[in-house]
């Protein structure tokens, strides 16, 4: 039998061939893509966005406190995230909306909410203007690089802003997209970043770093899981990047603005100079073994020297500085030995300098810093000069820890300072007159009326010995984690059992985004247990404002307010008005799905009660009940069983006993009493 002849292929038809060839992955790959965007995966969730509408007709919006993430590629189990605020569109008449933007020092970590810096600027403003109702909405991100807070603006840009202030520039090597990061951008150029956050945004790309990187581990903070480089020379071209970096993106977020018709201030940010020893390992470069050697016998000899004659320590400090020059424990030691002798000038000019030899970066440098004023230069925009205020205010001649309290975020002292200096900035721009804002109460005053406590101290405290445990914080600074540890112990050392309990129960608490629980709740519940109601009130109002409205958070600690205040000598008007707000936010979550623990309907339902509204809350508490377990089941029971019998259900009251007492276990001994008192 012959073969049939085959007839070759046209050349069109093998070029379709081909590309048909090509072709079909990317078709494949296009056709998965948006199968899984159908499916609500990939892309960026918006830093702010619409939660839903009021009865009134309002829509309450929200700052998302997860919209980092997808910025957080290498690490999305453990990404930082803004605290949630919620606002109203359209803006309430009367309100000057101002968006504060920045990192975690922005949003005031370590302090509570009520005692960051945003909320002492509210006071001031509101203090010094009292017929305006002053908003700051902080944007505050933790653990990013200022790229994606440029996303960040064009999204609120969209929620009626007054005033934009930026207080960015802590994480350009060590946040997402800086250079140093495991989330890096390394240093590729602002249009190469870009291109890679559109990569990154791929659902497919996103799903495949959940599975390559999705397994974090739990006992490296935050901050240890960011380092991608330990070690950054000071001849780095990452610095370089660095500083360009933060240039371009501030740019673009004051062009953003000065389009948008919306004015905006720039701060440079303020660090720890004088205080904080140098992060990183010594960069010795050029010393063979015997200068080594050398260097480290003139560093002890000033060892010795520096607490006793100051001034004779400055010429070996010296000799050793010229000996290493990059060496950034030896500028330091050099600042403190001139800050000793009175030598302010000669500190500052030290102590700058082993903060920019740092070979871990954790603190902005010279170029970093310089890159925020020439940003604000070239917008024309106005500057506060945070970094300058403060190391004018500072006896060292550079910044130290009375207003820091750590590398970058600002002690309670330094959050009301830089506030201060903002509204100053802020003031002609606002129409308030320099001789209001200098008649507003000193920050002591401040502190006390924003609810600054004993026990939010102690958290402060734990916050910062946790910081300073970390291995390279620890061995670099071994002093701050001695005073934090001893501030820690002398503050349990007054606190009764009870109290120190709810104390350490507290330190076991893991933040989730969008906030940690108060402490002040928690230690409030204790003091109610014991009868002292007032102490209880304060502690509870504390927590309300420490925690977002729009939360069964908010819910809890306002039902709490409001039970101690009745217990105390009953509901004032005011009180009411807070009441029903409260229901009004609490219909709001139900209506929106938020009620996936029944905490929220629980305590919807206690606040009806409160009122008087025994039969609202009925339905409430048997929606919640399913939700509830233990010791939130057994009170939501009797909660129930009082509605019951307020509204003459005693057949209901005595069935809902019944089963408790059959099926509850170890709670069953309480629904017996229960029953006990009604019979």
């Amino acid at each position: 039998m012959s073969s049939e002849k085959r007839l070759p292929l046209s050349r069109a038809r093998l070029w379709l061939f081909r590309a048909i060839a090509v072709s079909l992955p990317f078709i494949v790959l296009s056709v998965a893509e948006i199968v899984m965007r159908c499916r609500g995966l990939g892309g960026y969730p918006a830093f702010l966005r619409e939660a839903g509408k009021l009865p009134t007709g309002e829509t309450v919006c929200i700052v998302e406190p997860a919209a980092s993430k997808p910025y957080f590629y290498a690490n999305p189990n453990r990404p930082g995230y803004a605290e949630q605020t919620n606002f109203l569109m359209p803006k309430p008449h009367g309100t000057v909306r101002i968006f504060l933007v920045g990192e975690s020092a922005a949003k005031g970590y370590p302090q509570p909410r009520n005692l960051s810096m945003s909320a002492f600027l509210r006071e001031i403003l509101t203090t010094a203007s009292p017929d305006r109702n002053f908003e700051i909405i902080d944007l505050g991100t933790t653990a990013v690089a200022s790229f994606p807070l440029v996303y960040q603006v064009r999204d609120a840009l969209r929620f009626s802003p007054d005033f934009f202030i930026f207080y960015t520039g802590n994480n350009e090597f060590f946040g997402a997209y800086g250079t140093g990061s495991i989330n890096t951008a390394g240093t590729l150029s602002t249009s190469a970043t870009r291109v890679l956050r559109s990569t990154r945004g791929l659902a497919l790309v996103q799903s495949f770093d959940s599975w390559m990187y999705g397994k974090a581990d739990t006992d490296q903070t935050l901050m240890e899981q960011m380092i991608g480089r330990t070690v950054i020379s000071s001849d780095s071209l990452l610095r370089t990047a660095a500083a360009r970096n933060l240039r371009e993106n501030l740019s673009s977020m004051l062009a953003d603005t000065q389009r948008a018709g919306v004015p905006a201030l720039v701060c440079t940010t303020a660090s720890n100079e004088s205080g904080l020893a140098p992060l990183g390992s010594e960069d010795l470069t050029g010393l063979d073994e015997a200068g080594k050697k050398h260097h480290l016998n003139l560093l002890g000899q000033a060892a010795h020297l520096i607490g006793e004659n100051p001034s004779a320590a400055i010429a070996p400090l010296s000799s050793a500085a010229s000996l290493a020059p990059r060496s950034a424990h030896t500028a330091f030691l050099l600042g403190r030995a001139h800050a000793a002798a009175g030598n302010t000038s000669a500190a500052r000019s030290a102590y700058l300098q082993a903060r920019d030899l740092d070979t871990m970066p954790w603190r902005p440098i010279s170029s970093t810093e310089q890159a925020i004023r020439d940003a604000a230069h070239a917008a024309k925009a106005p500057l506060c000069d945070i970094a300058e205020i403060f190391r004018n205010e500072s006896p060292e001649g550079a910044t130290g820890w009375v207003l820091l309290d750590d590398h970058v975020h600002l002690s309670l002292v330094g959050q009301a300072r830089a506030a201060r200096a903002m509204a100053a900035a802020l003031g002609k721009s606002l129409h308030i007159d320099d001789a209001a804002l200098q008649a507003v109460p000193d920050d002591g005053a401040l502190a006390r009326k924003l609810g600054s406590n004993f026990y939010d101290a102690y958290r402060v405290n734990h916050t910062l010995r946790v910081l300073f445990g970390i291995r390279f914080m620890r061995e670099s600074n071994p002093e701050a984690f001695a005073r934090y540890s001893e501030a820690v112990r002398d503050a349990e050392s007054q606190m009764p059992h009870d109290i120190l309990e709810a104390a350490r129960s507290w330190q076991t608490m893991t933040p989730h985004a969008g906030g940690l629980r108060p402490i002040t709740g928690m230690i409030a519940r204790v003091l109610l247990r014991k009868n002292r109601t007032a102490e209880a009130l304060s502690l509870y109002e504390m927590a309300a404002r420490q925690v977002p409205d729009y939360t069964s958070w908010y819910l809890e600690y306002i039902y709490f307010s409001l039970a101690c205040r009745e217990r105390l000598g009953g509901l004032r008007e005011q009180d009411h008005a807070t009441a029903r707000n409260a229901l009004v936010q609490g219909r709001f979550l139900l209506a929106k799905g938020d009620s996936q623990t029944g905490l929220t309907e629980r305590y919807i339902g206690r606040i009806h009660q409160l009122l008087g509204e025994w039969e609202e809350a009925i339905p409430l508490f048997l929606a919640a009940r399913s939700k509830l377990s233990s010791e939130d089941l057994v009170a939501c029971d009797q909660a129930l069983i009082a509605s019951y019998l307020k509204t003459g259900k005693k057949a209901e009251a005595l069935a809902l006993i019944e089963d408790g007492v059959k099926n509850s276990a170890r709670f069953s001994s309480i629904y017996s009493a229960l029953r006990g008192q009604i019979e």
